[in-house]
């Protein structure tokens, strides 16, 4: 098996990165930059892109992870929190022996998804954000129905969404922006939440029109990724709902963009 195991290694054609020098407009919007400063995002967010070399299938994706973590450049180049300094630093080199990754989907084009956010009990028509008594939840003080409404099966709108809307992309980003940092300011009206979300979004995926249908269709490949030494989470960090790293692959041009979050101390 070990054999078959090396062979199959030594066929298949490895994946290459290369860094990219992009830069995010909504990380240079000075309203956006305001916003992820009051929910303590700002300095802990990491956005980066890298070019590979070889065209990516879904099939591919355990291999595609394990040669991004363990790519130099790649190492070299991405950013983690650092507790001490307060700000990303670079990652280092590091010893990576197995890579966990879980595919998200991706498939909503519209934010109309979130109009059943305003209902009776959880978001006003005006955007204002239900207030309920505090409580802990996985170690959030929560004070308001959106945070129990992402956070526990035991909100009464729990229900507004299925498993599988939960599980879109775009619906985590809303989550990880409402959640935020250690010391997340929140907010009482949802709007800003739902405009940073979009932002974010439109700049994460690529999109392209179906030939046929001449519909807006999501090319991109989402997954949910971290890098491990034996029981050592190298990357992005410790096991938090808001410690995240997802890689957003752009098969037309051949690009992967990270964005990671750690919430909790740096490795450093």
């Amino acid at each position: 098996n070990e054999y078959k195991s090396y062979l199959s290694m030594a066929e298949r054609k490895k994946f290459n990165f290369s860094v990219t020098s992009k830069k995010f407009l909504t990380f240079n919007s000075r309203d956006i930059k305001t916003d992820l400063l009051r929910w303590d995002l700002y300095n802990r967010i990491s956005l980066s892109t890298f070019t590979y070399n070889e065209y990516f299938k879904d099939y591919q994706a355990k291999d595609f992870v394990t040669d991004f973590f363990t790519n130099p450049e790649v190492q070299a180049n991405l950013k983690v929190y650092s507790s001490n300094s307060q700000q990303l630093v670079s990652w280092g080199s590091h010893q990576i022996k197995e890579c966990q990754v879980e595919t998200i989907p991706c498939s909503i084009t519209s934010m109309d998804f979130f109009d059943r956010l305003k209902t009776e009990g959880l978001v006003r028509d005006s955007g204002a954000i239900y207030k309920c008594i505090d409580e802990d939840i996985e170690g959030f003080l929560v004070s308001d129905e959106l945070h129990r409404m992402l956070l526990t099966d035991e909100s009464d709108h729990w229900d507004l969404y299925n498993e599988e809307e939960r599980s879109q992309l775009l619906f985590q980003l809303l989550k990880h922006l409402v959640l935020g940092g250690p010391i997340c300011q929140y907010d009482d009206n949802i709007d800003r939440y739902l405009e940073v979300t979009k932002s974010l979004y439109k700049e994460l995926i690529t999109v392209q029109k179906n030939s046929d249908t001449k519909a807006i269709e999501i090319v991109s490949s989402v997954l949910r990724v971290s890098a491990w030494d034996d029981e050592i989470c190298w990357y992005p960090g410790d096991d938090h709902v808001q410690t995240f790293c997802y890689l957003i692959i752009n098969p037309v041009n051949r690009v992967v963009t990270v964005f990671s979050h750690d919430f909790g101390k740096g490795i450093w």
